[in-house]
């Protein structure tokens, strides 16, 4: 009978899952088929254990007869009223598969949850209160069955599993849940050598009774929900929680005993062994902190049984510190020689890109004695021959861009076995031999060969390959070239908006008030707010400005650094060593009895503003802050001058206008292409400023054929104006070439906000793999061209263009950037965790490959990182408290397949550790360094091409003598917060004999010694075309640094070591080749300046801060032939000039000048007024200059007597 009852639920449970998945889970269904694993639950205990339970209750035979008849009955109602219900289901299931109806649903449940089985619930809680009890009672010695265990536990995990609306008990009961899955697996794991049942009698037994307990308190928690018991329940749940990691003597002694006959047990694993150790340590990882409190006289027997060289450990006072980190290797190692090929996942973005990224790697292997060595024992040149088939085959269906199935498989096959190469390759130069069945080279070559066959039958069928090459031409066209992109922002339809905004900055009370503008993402709140704040009108009437971007998650001391760094120009130097509250100071009085103006950009709550208000005096002089937001409900109501301004969409007519001004800035009339589309893309837009960007760069770059199509496709969809550039987002993702795809991707990888260096973004590209190498340019240059085509195609916002016809900073919009976050998950290629994610509840993917946390600081001691797959490591913290260490020593010795590693904000406790130089994958080193030197081991990392030192103790840094080792080294760079010019000492002994970093291509910042031999140390550099570098001068003594050796240097930086303020006497002999010169503080004479103005290639000067010493600069004609930009700032310069010997006649001073910038020169009363016959210059920006404002009105003067208007002079 009972055995009829649990098949009749087994059945109606096969049709509930059925009708769940038809349904798709709703949360009804899912009540009552907890309800039906429950009932099974309770039916196998009582058949399994009833009888022996009545018989243990009673001492005469009546009581027992009457106990188990009651028990009886109990279970044929049951049967009755299942047998019923089950046959009603299946007919629903049948009805459902064919017609599905939500009345049907219904239906299930007053099936299912009937009267008559609602009223059985309270005398299954009596029965389980009498196993219960009884359960407690027996005797360890007697015999438990451990399948009639395992069959038990395995549904009531099933029941806990799909456990919804615990209300008062939620996590007590998931806290079971895991303690009963790790004696689950503990016991599984001990039985993979056949020990007996007679072997674990005493640990059965403890199972089994607290197993029953966990059925009934659960139980208790669903269906016996009343207010009295709350107590009593969570009392009972918490003493069992403690009881369920056994503390008995027998049950320990039985444990330690079953492991050790496991160990000594030769026999060989089988296929699913893999699976069960994965669920055994993953499991013991979960409940490691209570095993750890039973004591470690108990773990000491049990965990030196297990002698694998892993877990013995001699000092116990170490163990619980020790341990945790030991388990995970174990979990490592387990994961890495039983790999789960199920859970194999690749990414699905630049597959072409990456198998030529791993057949350079593969050729430079194999071209070396190491790897030849390594690779001995493996067909590694069969691999390489069918790796470069696979890469042809795989070039040919790209270039197909299409859909067909049979070709989508074929593609992911390919890859995903490129991969599996890669993955096997890295494994055996870490010294992990993976070749085993499921993972091997002989595998792989053969599962090629397939492939290959398959494919070729695909792509040579005639019909199929004319129809691809019809739609790639006329959707997927591409321009042969990258274009410039347009860097500044076009603005349509903002006119009158600006000019409220403005006169509500301008004018009104004089008092403190803000000024709110709202409205949905993407309509232009912040490019309103930025047009605004950079109007003449605003810059001349605030005396102080500062833009801050605020976030959904932010930070106080940040916001108050990014307020004080606008400003203020000169920054004390313990800025950043500032606690919070003196941060707030420095703000608060560096805005005092100043009329100022701060931008809060994407305000999300009112904390912010309390945060910061302080800082902000109300000085009475009309000073204003603006924020922009999404809420209407932001700013406090006391503060606001009026209602927040709502900000319009666009116009259908403005529309048109901002995509033809993308498509064709300065042309009024557009093609007829386009022409046609209007009426659909105004339509489709929805007067949403960035859907119509986002539209332009997909436009841009197709074929003009082929836009009505697009469009249509687009137009077609009745979706709100959000939704509707999400849709367009997914086309304009769709139509970048996979070469992009992963590079925008990558941005889904950062935290929110994130504003990106571009060196260090493109240096990241580049060891990632997502850059195709060339014989005619570096891989940086190449990257820089992606950058530019994601700029172009309006995906990548500039948020610090560089000097001239380049970007130092850029950022993503937040839609754009939840779509990569999205994205970039769904197509395995990187994975983020952020910071209002639970660190601790977050398990990495066995495979994943690229994983990015931005979380507070505290919470990465929660971090399980258990893949040794990954390949790529991000850690972002911006924590106002950040200054406490930790330890990630474990987690180097899990992820030595990784490749990019970006610690460049976290604390590590100790000094550099040791144990990154196992990582001999690295290609990207980023590090937060707590003292002034690496250590010599960093020759290890044979591979790394970025190696980026940020300084949190201040102070230059020693490089060792083994630097010279990284041959593959490409960017070298040391940053601080407080002062830029700390530098790298590079050994200068034994220069002769050491190698040259050929490769290197950006060095920041080398510190130089004109007294010794600086020839020798630039010569080690022959190919550095970026290069930053802190000179150590003494007074009084004459130098000749030469830097001519330097044929490829483009671009160079020098500063002078600061220690006081006398002039040097010192000679530069620079590269000609250079095109961007910056200096600081040699207080060198101004007739220095004729060697730097016979530069021939020279485009961009900047004199800063000292650089030159003298009251007088009176250039020479015909010098700066190509110089476009010039900035001079804090030098004690009065009068500037041209030379008298050619002040009247037609001579050329900075012939192609485009933009000059006049900074903190307070003394400067004089700019040449041969400037105004310049017919190049555009622009003069001048700050903080109060005596030059006449000659600046002579030179515009003399600009419009020549016919040239077009020049601005902006002045704040």
């Amino acid at each position: 009978m009972a055995s009829s009852s649990f098949i009749c639920i087994s059945s109606a449970l096969d049709d509930l899952q059925s009708l769940l998945n038809i349904f798709h889970y709703p949360e009804f269904l899912l009540s009552v088929k907890n309800w039906l694993t429950f009932l099974r639950t309770f039916i196998l205990c009582a058949t399994k254990w009833g009888k022996d339970y009545v018989h243990l209750a009673s001492d005469d035979k009546e009581g027992v007869d009457n106990h188990h008849a009651s028990l009886e009955a109990l279970i044929v109602r049951i049967e009755d009223a299942i047998s019923k219900r089950a046959q009603e289901l299946h007919s629903i299931y049948l009805s459902s598969s064919e017609n599905p109806s939500y009345n049907q649903v219904f239906k299930i449940v007053d099936c299912i949850e009937g009267s008559d089985m609602v009223s059985l619930r309270p005398e299954i809680y009596r029965w389980y209160f009498f196993f219960s009890d009884c359960s407690s009672k027996l005797s360890s010695n007697l015999i438990v069955g451990k399948d009639d265990i395992m069959e038990f536990m395995d549904s009531l995990l099933e029941s806990l599993e799909d456990f919804h609306d615990w209300g008062f008990a939620d996590g007590l009961i998931k806290a079971l849940e895991e303690k009963l899955e790790f004696l689950k697996n503990f016991i599984r794991f001990v039985t993979l050598h056949d020990v007996e049942d007679t072997q674990l009698g005493p640990l059965l037994t403890h199972v089994k009774a607290v197993a029953i307990k966990a059925a009934r308190l659960s139980y208790q928690c669903k269906f016996v929900k009343k207010s009295e018991l709350q107590d009593e329940t969570e009392k009972s749940i918490l003493e069992l929680l403690l009881k369920i990691i056994p503390v008995d003597p027998q049950v320990h002694e039985t444990c330690v005993q079953a492991l050790i006959a496991s160990k000594l047990s030769r026999k060989s694993l089988g296929d699913t062994d893999g699976q069960i150790l994965r669920d055994f340590v993953d499991s013991l990882l979960c409940n490691l902190g209570d095993i750890l409190k039973s004591g470690p006289a108990i773990l000491s027997p049990s965990l030196n049984a297990i002698k694998d060289g892993v877990l013995l450990s001699q000092d116990m006072e170490l163990l619980s510190s020790d341990l945790l980190k030991k388990i995970q290797l174990i979990e490592t190692t387990v994961a890495q020689r039983c790999p789960d090929p199920s859970l194999f996942d690749y990414p699905k973005t630049n597959g072409l890109g990456f198998i030529d990224f791993l057949l350079e790697n593969l050729m430079e292997l194999t071209s070396t004695e190491a790897g030849s060595i390594t690779f001995m024992n493996h067909p590694i040149q069969a691999v390489q021959e069918e790796l470069v088939c696979l890469r042809s085959l795989l070039g040919r269906i790209v270039e197909l861009h299409s859909e067909d199935e049979d070709l989508q498989a074929i593609r992911d096959r390919l890859i995903k076995v490129a991969y599996r190469i890669e993955f096997l390759i890295d494994s055996l130069m870490v010294g992990d031999d993976l070749d085993s069945s499921s993972m091997s080279f002989h595998s792989i070559v053969e599962e090629i060969k397939v492939i290959k066959a398959k494919a070729l039958q695909i792509c040579d069928n005639d019909r199929l390959h004319g129809k691809v090459k019809k739609v790639s031409k006329r959707l997927y066209h591409m321009p042969t070239q990258f274009n410039k992109p347009i860097i500044n922002d076009v603005v349509v339809g903002l006119e009158y908006e600006s000019a409220s905004i403005i006169n509500r900055l301008t004018r009104g009370s004089l008092q403190l008030q803000i000024v709110s503008i709202v409205g949905m993402p993407g309509l232009g709140k912040t490019t309103l707010a930025r047009k605004v704040y950079n109007s003449s009108s605003v810059t001349s009437y605030f005396h102080k400005r500062a833009w801050c971007t605020v976030s959904q998650v932010y930070h106080k001391r940040n916001l108050l650094l990014e307020i004080l760094t606008c400003i203020e120009s000169k920054l004390p130097d313990n800025v950043f060593e500032m606690s919070v509250e003196d941060l707030a100071h420095q703000v608060k009085k560096r805005l005092l009895r100043n009329k100022y103006l701060i931008v809060l950009d994407d305000v999300w709550d009112i904390e912010a503003w309390n945060g910061l208000e302080a800082s902000f005096p109300d000085n009475g002089n009309g000073s204003r802050v603006i924020f922009t937001s999404r809420r209407q409900d932001v700013a406090p109501q006391d503060k606001l001058d009026q209602e927040p301004h709502s900000l319009r969409q666009l116009t259908p007519d403005e529309s048109w206008d901002l995509l033809k001004a993308k498509l064709y800035p300065g042309q009024d009339l557009a093609p007829p292409e386009l022409c046609e589309i209007r009426q659909q893309v105004v339509e489709m837009c929805q007067g949403l400023p960035l859907t119509v960007v986002i539209l332009a760069g997909i436009l841009s770059r197709m074929d003009p054929y082929g836009w009505k199509e697009a469009v249509e496709g687009l137009s077609s969809r009745n979706v709100s104006s959000t939704e509707q550039c999400t849709a367009t987002l997914e086309l304009s993702y769709k139509h970048l070439p996979d070469t992009l795809k992963a590079c925008f991707l990558y941005f889904g990888g950062f935290p929110e906000d994130h504003e990106h260096d571009t060196k260090r973004l493109i240096s990241l590209w580049v060891a990632e793999g997502f850059v195709q190498k060339t014989q005619l340019k570096r891989s940086e240059d190449v990257a820089n061209d992606y950058l530019m085509e994601l700029i172009s195609r309006s995906l990548v916002i500039v948020s610090k263009p560089r000097s001239l016809d380049g970007v130092k900073a850029c950022r993503i919009h937040d839609l754009l950037y939840e779509f990569c976050v999205t994205k970039a998950k769904e197509e395995k290629l990187l994975q983020l965790v952020r910071r209002y994610d639970d660190l601790s509840a977050f398990t990495v993917p066995c495979y994943l490959r690229r994983l990015c946390i931005d979380s507070k600081f505290e919470h990465f001691d929660n971090l399980r990182l258990f893949s040794p797959a990954i390949r790529s490591l991000l850690l972002f913290s911006h924590d106002d408290d950040g200054r406490s260490s930790f330890d990630l020593r474990f987690i180097f010795h899990i992820i030595k397949l990784v490749k990019v590693l970006d610690l460049g904000q976290i604390y590590l406790r100790g000094t550099f550790p040791r144990e990154l130089d196992r990582l001999v994958h690295l290609r990207y080193l980023a590090i937060l360094g707590s003292d002034g030197q690496f250590p010599a081991s960093i020759s290890n990392l044979t591979n790394l091409e970025t190696l980026i030192w940020r300084n949190s103790m201040h102070c230059s840094v020693s490089l060792p003598d083994t630097i010279w080792n990284l041959k593959k080294l490409r960017h070298l760079e040391l940053i601080d917060e407080v002062d830029k010019y700390y530098c790298f000492f590079f050994p200068s002994d034994n220069l002769d004999n050491s190698s040259q970093l050929c490769d290197l291509d950006f060095l920041s910042c080398l510190s130089l010694d004109p007294g010794e031999n600086i020839s020798n140390l630039l010569r080690k550099f022959p190919n550095i075309r970026k290069l930053r570098c802190s000179v150590n001068l003494e007074p009084d003594v004459q130098y000749h640094v030469a830097m001519d050796s330097l044929t490829q240097l483009e671009s160079l930086s020098l500063s002078r070591v600061l220690y006081g303020y006398q002039q040097f006497h010192i000679d530069f002999q620079f590269p000609l080749t250079i095109k961007k010169l910056t200096l600081f503080y040699f207080g060198m004479p101004w007739r220095k300046m004729a060697a730097i103005g016979n530069l021939p290639n020279l485009e961009v000067l900047k004199l800063l801060e000292e650089a030159f010493e003298g009251e007088i600069w009176e250039m020479e004609a015909e010098k700066f032939p190509k110089v476009r930009f010039l900035k001079l700032a804090s030098l004690n310069i009065v009068k500037w000039t041209a030379s008298s010997e050619y002040e009247y006649e037609d001579q050329d001073y900075f012939p192609r000048l485009q933009k000059l910038v006049l900074e903190s020169c307070d003394a400067l009363q004089e700019i040449p007024s041969c400037l105004g016959n310049s017919s190049t210059l555009e622009i003069i920006e001048v700050s903080k200059c109060p005596n030059c404002t006449s000659s600046l009105e002579e030179i515009e003067d003399e600009q419009r007597s020549n016919g040239y208007t077009d020049l601005k002079i902006l002045i704040s």
